[in-house]
């Protein structure tokens, strides 16, 4: 006997149901991506101001300043509510010119890194 043809079968709401839910698993896959992606993209700026202020600050800086000795030099800090570890690299003398200096500085933290890189003479 075949039922109401005004109705739906048990069949065609069970398919209507796990066709919701896979499209429901999808867009909350796709809101966990982006709100990763975003967290990411966050730090990583955050990460890029840090560097850029580190080479802003030994501009301002006399060479005689314990930061500008040769070799490398770290330090904690915490920027945009995470902490980063702030390293730079001074290079003197660079390139055989006695007053150029090359200052590479690298911001890293749980899951990457930035790096930049200046001139100063």
């Amino acid at each position: 006997m075949k039922g109401s043809p005004a109705g739906f079968s048990l069949l065609e709401v069970l398919v209507a149901i796990s066709i919701m839910a896979l499209v429901i698993a999808g867009l909350a896959s796709m809101g966990v991506t982006t709100i990763q992606a975003d967290t990411h993209s966050r730090q990583q700026s955050a990460a890029a101001v840090l560097a850029q202020s580190k080479l802003d600050e030994l501009h301002i800086l006399r060479r005689t300043d314990a930061d500008w000795a040769a070799g490398e030099h770290s330090e904690h800090v915490e920027g945009d509510g995470a902490e980063y570890l702030r390293e730079w690299e001074v290079q003197t003398k660079y390139n055989g010119y006695s007053q150029l200096s090359r200052v590479t500085v690298t911001v890293s933290w749980d899951k990457g890194s930035v790096r930049f890189s200046s001139l100063y003479w």
